[in-house]
């Protein structure tokens, strides 16, 4: 409800009902009807899952979990570069306090045949960005395992579909160097090196009865938005969302227009 509450106006709210699902309820100041207008016909497209168990606590978080660290990306990377394992793993809550650079999945499912993307919403509780929308899944790599088993894992835990390996494509490994601070868990560094991994919905290898199951403390909530209404908050850097820089931007865009 986030992206629809800077035009309801003050004192007011207002619930979102499309195919027996329920969107957030919101209320803030007043911006203007044209705008308000705007924001209702794009929500009123958007297919909202709420988490069904506790979003007090995330369960997965671990602060002890050894993550793969990897050599920095030469200066000139140009927003990519080619993940190259240093053989050694640290903590995560040290990883991220310290600044070390480490290596990650992102998985972005798209539904090619309604021409929409799924992006959840960060728990509160999570050790960076809390409560911002983002990738539809997406986990660190930890030692001794592998991008694509993590990539498959992911899906699992934090979505609940099954996914094998010739579901998924990677399409591209993106450089992210991020700053920021939470209230749990205080300030945070956190450098990856993401494979950036698209899979189309409707055509997993076993659809049937695959039903996004979100996972307790890690996930609010999940939406499927439109393809073209995706780029223009990235390409916007819309704050609602995690900043993602413009060459990870394009390189998904493209990706995804590929296969609508």
């Amino acid at each position: 409800g986030r992206l629809l509450s800077s035009s309801i106006p003050r004192g007011r709210s207002i619930t979102l009902r499309r195919g027996g699902v329920d969107s957030s309820r919101c209320s803030n100041s007043w911006r203007s009807p044209s705008r308000l207008h705007h924001n209702l016909k794009r929500w009123l497209t958007v297919e909202v899952i709420k988490a069904k168990g506790s979003i007090e606590e995330d369960l997965s978080y671990n602060p002890n979990e050894a993550l793969a660290l990897v050599f920095p990306p030469p200066d000139n990377h140009g927003g990519f570069s080619e993940p190259r394992r240093t053989g050694t793993g640290k903590a995560r809550s040290e990883v991220h306090r310290d600044g070390d650079w480490h290596h990650s999945v992102h998985i972005w499912l798209l539904d090619s045949k309604q021409g929409r993307v799924l992006v959840q919403r960060r728990s509160m509780n999570k050790d960076t960005n809390p409560g911002k929308l983002d990738v539809s899944a997406a986990g660190h790599i930890e030692v001794g395992d592998d991008s694509l088993d993590t990539a498959m894992r992911e899906m699992d835990e934090e979505l609940g579909l099954q996914v094998v390996a010739k579901d998924l494509e990677l399409i591209f490994t993106a450089v992210s160097d991020a700053k920021g601070f939470t209230e749990k868990h205080g300030k945070f560094i956190c450098r990856e090196l993401q494979d950036v991994y698209l899979i189309d919905y409707s055509k997993l290898s076993s659809p049937e009865g695959q039903k996004i199951v979100l996972a307790d403390g890690e996930v609010e909530e999940a939406m499927w938005i439109d393809v073209g209404q995706l780029k223009r908050d990235l390409e916007t850097a819309n704050d609602d969302y995690v900043f993602r820089e413009r060459t990870y931007v394009a390189g998904l865009i493209e990706g995804i227009t590929s296969k609508s």
